[in-house]
């Protein structure tokens, strides 16, 4: 039985499901609602109408745990591959953040601090084994100053510059050749000084091969990028919890629509208050945008057993969960119910990685399809 049946069959309300509607009460909750405020103007959370171009030219540095940026995130998802593998995860952040959801001490200590230390989850929905892996900086990694090459020891290589790129990778039993080329559009989540983050609506082409059967494969992804300061680049040694910041609720989905249109969600927490919820549409050719009007995330039922990270911490995963999106208009736009129907895979930060069915409405039309999740959930560590 999930959570909330077992809470159903002992006739109380379901506790600790994720809302993103629900506003915390009384002093914790008025201080959380403080702290997510003040927190989502530092970091630039990009509101709906905020326009921020695509730096030109774009480059994407890796920084190192160096200078100022003391964290660096990459990453090239796919939503949609076909069965079995159905999603891809190329999740790596180099360096540490500071913040409950997103630090690996473990990995962290293992490297000599946070500052030298680098994580990558990589897998498909069928490609589960080796999928976690970690790096010393830089002695274990290939990186150039300018972003064009990436190489995380033998498990993966990222190359190129704006709009093409390539990414790259061999173990046993599976490898993968993605040539991706940016459309043009541009969704920032974050834009400030302090945290800039930024996604590229992307076509790919190549070659999956999975226990010596190669499969074509070719569609929309997206390719990420973000950097931010730290406070590791004072001091390279690990916060103990009480003294991270409550950023301790992250989730983050993709989802192709049709052949050039894609979908974006995301909901950050602090302290149990929102710190983001929207809802991003990008078309190729056609732009990109945050959607103004009221978008909710509910998590409605969770998985029978929990995900366990390496160093036994566990999280309770979402089995299913719904998004809905009205325009201030009142239109409805969107209606997501979405089950999550493979392996979820740790390694994005402190959480893990997975895809989904999902079968809803778009624009008042019957719709339905796959989507790549995101998801840490360190609400009570």
């Amino acid at each position: 039985m999930t959570v909330i049946e077992n809470a159903m069959s002992a006739g109380t309300a379901p506790v600790g499901l994720v809302d993103s509607a629900r506003v915390p009460g009384g002093l914790r909750g008025a201080q959380a609602r403080l702290l997510g405020g003040v927190m989502a103007r530092v970091f630039g959370v990009v509101r709906p109408g905020d326009v921020h171009a695509r730096p030109e030219p774009l480059r994407c540095p890796p920084h190192a745990g160096a200078g100022p940026y003391g964290v660096t995130h990459y990453g090239v998802m796919i939503p949609d591959l076909p069965a079995p593998h159905h999603f891809l995860a190329c999740a790596a952040i180099l360096g540490g953040t500071g913040m409950r959801a997103f630090d690996n001490d473990a990995v962290a200590q293992r490297y000599g601090g946070p500052r030298r230390a680098a994580t990558l989850v990589h897998g498909t929905a069928a490609a589960v084994d080796g999928h976690f892996t970690h790096y010393a900086m830089p002695e274990g990694m290939t990186l150039k100053e300018d972003g064009s090459l990436l190489r995380f020891g033998a498990a993966l290589e990222l190359s190129g510059r704006y709009p093409e790129f390539r990414v790259r990778s061999e173990r046993p039993g599976f490898a993968l050749d993605l040539a991706l080329t940016a459309t043009g559009e541009c969704t920032w989540f974050a834009h400030s000084a302090v945290y800039q983050h930024l996604s590229l609506l992307t076509r790919y082409h190549g070659t999956l091969t999975h226990e010596g059967k190669v499969l074509p494969v070719a569609g929309l992804c997206t390719y990420e990028y973000a950097r931010g300061m730290s406070p590791y680049a004072l001091v390279n040694r690990s916060l103990p919890p009480r003294l991270k910041l409550p950023w301790d609720f992250f989730s983050y989905q993709v989802i192709n629509l049709d052949a050039d249109t894609q979908l974006l969600f995301a909901h950050c927490e602090v302290m149990g208050a929102a710190v983001l919820t929207g809802a991003y549409l990008r078309r190729a050719g056609g732009g990109a945008e945050r959607i103004d009007g009221d978008v909710r995330l509910r998590v409605l039922t969770t998985q029978a057993a929990p995900g366990v990270a390496p160093d036994g911490r566990e999280t309770v995963l979402p089995r299913t969960f719904r998004w809905s999106v009205q325009a201030r208009s009142g239109r409805r736009l969107f209606e997501i119910d979405a089950t999550v129907d493979t392996p979820m895979l740790f390694g994005i930060g402190a959480g893990f990685v997975g895809g989904f069915r999902w079968e809803g409405r778009r624009d008042g039309r019957p719709a339905a399809g796959r989507g790549y999740i995101e998801y840490v959930d360190r609400r009570g560590a």
